[in-house]
């Protein structure tokens, strides 16, 4: 045991640090003398019996931090369940016989479908990421760069001019999340989309909703459906789009930016003249969507990419009979990286084009119109006011268009100006009022049903209170003019009257759509913090205790019964009247009732272990007040947990952080001055100032979300329009390469731990895999500069060569190449060569006579040795061999510290070169960190050991009797009576005033501050390295790092790493904080204690993520789950904090328990001969 660490006795303090600092310089003891290393002398267990029994501590270690993880797992699920929950679906569908609203004179469509059908065909053109701005024409100053996005559709711009009665043009708003699956649900069923399903982008499934491609292929058939484009089409309409007649493509392959385009250009050539054949044609391009993933909207592949679907557009333009209706779109936009996730506008308006070769509409009857109401949603770009609309409005428009029943669960509202047909505004009028009362109708009736269904829901309250009788008086008006004349001002206010009922339905549906379920969120939130509770009193109880025996045991118990009880209390649950609403299933109950009582299996055994070693205790002792370091760490903790009580704090999070890491330099500071020893003084207070200026200059790299404004600037990417690296992060990569190696090499050669695998990694491995990652940067770099740059001599010269896919030919596979072998070095064959031989240690023999060391590796040094030994011997001097142990002091953290570094390099090779060049200044912060800590108990230890010591001094000077003639006083005093009875007196006065002094304390090694910091570098690196909590901010392209095609094992987990690198990082860097500079010594019983204090590290990471977790539970699912921000803000934040917590857990019970700890333990305890526990 290092009982420097938690001294347990004056005499045992004073030993422990002075043998702590000789096993760093002086020999090693009789046992390393007699037994070299690796050899087991004749008292020391053997290999195999060692391991056997080594193997207990980290596996049982593993098993709790499993189970951890499982528990925060299940309350995570949990919570989800109540608060993500995806919509209720109604599986009704609209039907042409049935429509919903009673006849009325004049109102009816005799012999149709609803409403007379005007087209007889449709050709969707959907382009994926189309954002508003790249459609419509724009006037570009002489003195100003025009972008590269504008202006590259003039086919637009000339119908919008030659045809503006057969051209309409709309500013095509979505509703976040902006994946393509949830738009492509959106934009066939009229349903508004949840935040849940944004993960569902990567796997779709069949569209159960009723939906306008459905109708189409139940009144039609899907013979006449042709399809071609985006696989996403494929899952959602398995039915509707046959195999023979649709032709699905692989759509994440974000990097290729033809292949998708090229397919569905050729099916369309091919299939466009053979209209007989079909009656309704979708095409689906990907390419926009691809390069704004890749280059970001300016940029000259965007240019070429415009240019190429002008070309499609004018072909089908030019193809289309005068019976069909020509709609171009996209589902949503981007912003200036090319991302979309739905948080700024650039990101949700889309552009929608509407075209016939016969009129669409009377633009003189228009202007005698007063529909202000339906109108008013406009938006200036470029000099002209477009309309402004939603994407579900799309739906009841193209279904009554077609002459299809209006989906079911729609809440579009039809656009106005499609329905306008008639020679005067009379005609025109009462073609809208037919269209828009069947639209109001169809939404009524849902409604009506959603009631049934869900009669104490949100959305049902609202439907009875706020909106639902807007219907009701449309209807009353509309009938009070039965019989008699619609005239103009009539037909307008009927029409004012539909058009509000829809348009408040579909707000307070956006308002509240999400039933949130509260049972579900209080059971996870619950069991969440009532685990953290229980985690914190196993922090503060087991200092020095170690893992309860029967703690295995007791969890195995509660999760048996709770499986065995979890029917039955789906039973009872399912009788309580406040759980009706509840969709509880058997899996919930189970996952609550299993979560429950193994929590109560993990306290019970916790109270029975204090109770057998009588932990508990009945006095009540004078009160401590926590060390400064503990209040800090609890104050940092608190602050954080309170950032989710606002969205601002949430916006501005980077900031916080810095804050408090800068707050802890400064506190640091305070620490390192009050350093007895003047070297480790110095030193302490020069790594304190380092740690400020690097997390100062970390600070510096930053990606902006659109809350932020005016606030922050762009400066991860070389430009905040694109997200392409600056030549400056690529220069500071390479000087860092070649800097970081040496840096650890300094750092563990000052304790004397460069040995072993250390040198063989470092020197070889390290700089291998940091060499091939960063020319794997820079070639990357070079082969998009072309495709990059704007403007100048240089970008235009190079513009010829910015064509192709750059994930193919030669160029690609030696990119490819050159990462994989990074990555093999970081994941293989570092790991590999650390497995065999872990430790650093090595020995050297020296002769005391002699200040050269023996060197044992060449004959020339053997030759010189046993001349020296001759000399030695012919002048009659004696010599003594000693054997040094070098790295004895820093032996369990030197090898934990080399398997991290192999860590930190397979994350940065997912980073952009700025991200990776972080990653090293983290590693840095991280060491420096673990250093300071062990100079500060050191510290501490000297302190308390001064101060036994002077006590001890004023206790022998205070008592007679004491010193060296103390037989002769006794002898004098027993002779005179007064004078023994006044020794006696001063005796007793002399205990008393001992009794009444304060009580000199051990120093308790308090790890919870520099786990808190290293919690807060985790975020810190997160928002440094290019990250923020929103979903746009997610660095796709990292997919692509390593694969040249989308690989749907490999590139979601490099998705994974790229964005939670940070948080894996520091938390497999926790066990440093009790590793660091520890010797490996044995206590009293022959044991090393080291796995309490290493379990209750893991515990205070775990516990500090759960509360910043429940915090973040109890704010957004609580307090703030009907905030305006909550699905922008809050619910992206929470997502965040729940994934990084999940990630952190795997990576204790993973790389520090089954992999670092096992092994490095293991080896020692053979090695040394010793068990540790």
């Amino acid at each position: 045991m290092v009982t420097r660490r938690t001294p347990a006795q004056p005499s045992a303090a004073v030993r422990a640090s002075v043998a702590a600092e000789q096993q760093r310089s002086q020999p090693a003891n009789a046992t390393a003398r007699a037994s070299p290393i690796g050899r087991p002398s004749p008292t020391r267990q053997q290999p195999d019996q060692a391991i056997s029994k080594q193997r207990s501590p980290s596996i049982r270690l593993a098993k709790l931090l499993l189970w951890l993880f499982l528990f925060h797992v299940g309350a995570i699920y949990l919570f989800t369940r109540g608060f993500l929950l995806s919509r209720s679906v109604l599986d009704s569908k609209s039907e042409c016989n049935n429509t919903n609203v009673e006849s009325f004179t004049g109102l009816d469509a005799a012999g149709d479908c609803w409403y007379p059908q005007r087209f007889n065909k449709a050709v969707v053109i959907l382009i994926d990421a189309l954002r508003f701005d790249f459609v419509v024409p724009h006037d570009t100053p002489l003195d100003e760069r025009e972008p590269y996005y504008h202006n590259k559709l003039p086919i637009i711009h000339s119908l919008l001019n030659d045809k503006p009665e057969n051209t309409l043009v709309f500013q095509f708003v979505a509703d976040p999340p902006t994946t393509t699956l949830q738009r492509l649900k959106a934009l066939t069923s009229g349903t508004l989309p949840t935040i849940i399903d944004a993960g569902s982008n990567f796997a779709s499934s069949a569209l159960k909703e009723d939906n306008w491609l459905a109708q189409f292929e139940a009144a039609r058939g899907s013979d006449r459906i042709r399809f071609m484009g985006d696989d996403t089409w494929a899952g959602l309409f398995p039915n509707a789009l046959n195999a023979e007649n649709s032709f699905a493509f692989e759509s994440f392959d974000v990097h290729d930016l033809h292949t998708v385009d090229n397919n569905v250009t050729e099916k369309l050539q091919r299939i466009l003249p053979q209209q007989k054949d079909w009656d309704l044609l979708i095409a689906h391009f990907l390419g926009v969507d691809h390069c704004g993933h890749r280059h970001g909207p300016d940029n000259i592949q965007m240019a070429l990419k415009l240019e190429q679907m002008n070309q499609q557009i004018k072909k089908v333009i030019d193809s289309v009979s005068d019976d069909t209706l020509v709609l171009i779109m996209g589902d949503h936009g981007m912003n200036g990286q090319g991302d979309h996730g739905g948080d700024t506008d650039d990101e949700v308006e889309a552009a929608l084009v509407v075209y016939s070769k016969q009129k669409l509409l009377d633009r003189k009857v228009l202007d005698q119109l007063q529909l202000g109401d339906m109108l008013r949603y406009t938006k200036p770009v470029g000099g002209s006011v477009y309309r402004t609309i939603t994407q579900i409005d799309l739906v009841p428009t193209l279904s009554l268009l077609l002459g299809l029943p209006i989906p079911f669960n729609n809440l579009g509202h039809v656009i106005p100006e499609l329905f306008l047909t008639g020679s005067s505004p009379e005609m025109a009028l009462r073609s809208l009022l037919q269209a828009l009362r069947l639209n109001a109708a169809q939404v009524s009736t849902y409604f009506k049903s959603y009631m049934n269904l869900h009669p104490s829901s949100d959305i049902a309250l609202a439907s009875a209170f706020e909106f639902g009788d807007m219907f009701a008086v449309a209807e009353e008006y509309l009938w009070a003019q039965d019989g008699q004349p619609f005239s103009k001002e009539v037909l307008e206010q009927a029409l004012s009257l539909y058009s509000q009922y829809l348009r408040t339905a579909l707000t307070s549906c956006k308002r509240i759509w999400a039933h949130f379920d509260v049972p579900f969120m209080a059971a996870g939130g619950g069991l969440l913090l009532a685990n953290t509770l229980a985690l914190i009193v196993y922090i503060v109880g087991f200092k020095k205790s170690p893992m309860p025996k029967n703690l295995e045991k007791f969890l195995a118990g509660g999760t048996l019964l709770g499986i065995t009880l979890s029917r039955s209390l789906k039973i009872a649950l399912s009788h309580w009247p406040a759980l009706k609403e509840s969709a509880i299933g058997i899996a919930d109950v189970m996952v609550f009732s299993v979560a429950s009582l193994s929590l109560a299996g993990f306290c019970l055994s916790m109270a029975l272990h204090a109770y057998e070693h009588k932990m508990f205790k009945i006095s009540c002792p004078r009160i401590r007040l926590p060390p400064l370091s503990g209040f800090l760490a609890c104050l940092f903790i608190f602050v954080n947990c309170l950032i989710f009580a606002s969205n601002s704090y949430i916006v501005h999070e980077s900031t916080f952080i810095i804050g408090f890491l800068q707050t802890f330099g400064l506190i640091g500071l305070l620490f390192s001055f009050r350093v007895p020893d003047p070297i480790a003084r110095k030193r302490a207070v020069l790594l304190t100032l380092g740690f400020m200026v690097l997390t100062r200059l970390i600070s510096y790299s930053t990606v902006c979300r659109e809350e932020q404004g005016v606030h922050c600037t762009h400066t991860y990417y070389a430009s905040a329009f694109h997200t392409v690296p600056s030549q400056w992060s690529l220069v500071t990569l390479v000087a860092s390469g070649a800097v970081t190696p040496f840096v650890i090499r300094r750092f563990l050669k000052q304790s004397k731990s460069l040995n072993g695998v250390a040198i063989l990694w470092i020197d070889y491995g390290l700089r291998l895999g940091i060499v091939l990652g960063t020319v794997y940067a820079v070639l990357d770099f070079e082969e998009s500069k072309a495709e990059a740059m704007r403007g100048g001599a240089m970008g235009r010269t190079l513009e010829p060569f910015a064509v192709g896919t750059t994930q193919s030919g030669p160029y690609a596979y030696i990119k490819t190449l050159l990462v994989r072998l990074a990555f093999g070095m970081a994941l293989v064959v570092g790991p590999v060569a650390w497995w065999s031989s872990p430790l650093c240690l090595d020995i050297q023999t020296v002769d005391e006579t002699l200040s050269e060391p023996f060197a044992t590796t060449t004959a020339r040094g053997q030759q010189q040795q046993q001349q020296q030994r001759n000399g030695s011997q012919a002048s009659g001097v004696k010599t003594e061999r000693k054997i040094y142990i070098l790295g004895y002091g820093n032996a369990f953290g030197s090898s934990y510290y080399v398997l991290l570094t192999m860590l930190v390099l397979a994350v940065s090779l997912t980073q952009k070169p700025l991200g990776t060049l972080l990653l090293y200044l983290g590693l840095a912060l991280i060491s420096i960190v673990v250093e300071l800590v062990d100079i500060w108990r050191d510290a501490d230890i000297a302190r308390w050991t001064t101060a036994i010591v002077e006590r001890a001094q004023r206790e022998t000077v205070a008592i007679p009797g004491t010193n060296n003639n103390n037989n002769n006083n006794s002898n004098i005093n027993s002779g005179d009576g007064h004078a023994a009875g006044a020794d006696a007196a001063d005796q007793e006065q002399t205990q008393q005033q001992q009794q009444q002094e304060e009580p000199i304390h051990p120093p308790t090694p308090n790890s919870l501050l520099p786990v808190t910091v290293f919690s807060l570098l985790g975020n810190l690196l997160f928002f440094a390295t290019g990250h923020q909590a929103t979903l746009s901010s997610i660095q796709w392209g990292s997919a692509f790092v390593g694969v040249t095609r989308m690989n749907y094992y490999v590139s979601p987990l490099l998705v994974v790493v790229n964005t939670l690198g940070p948080f894996m990082i520091v938390a497999a860097a926790v066990p440093l904080i009790t590793l660091w500079k520890m010797a490996p010594k044995a206590d009293r019983t022959g044991k090393i204690m080291v796995f309490s204090e290493l379990t209750r590290i893991c515990m205070m990471m775990m516990m500090h993520q759960s509360l910043v977790l429940v915090a973040n539970m109890f704010f957004t699912g609580g307090l703030f789950r009907r905030h305006l921000m909550v699905w922008k803000v809050f619910a992206p934040r929470f997502m965040l904090q729940a994934s990084a917590m999940l990630v952190m857990d795997l990576v204790l019970v993973t790389v520090v328990s089954l992999v670092g700890l096992r092994r490095i333990m293991t080896e020692m305890s053979t090695v040394l001969g010793v068990k540790i526990e």
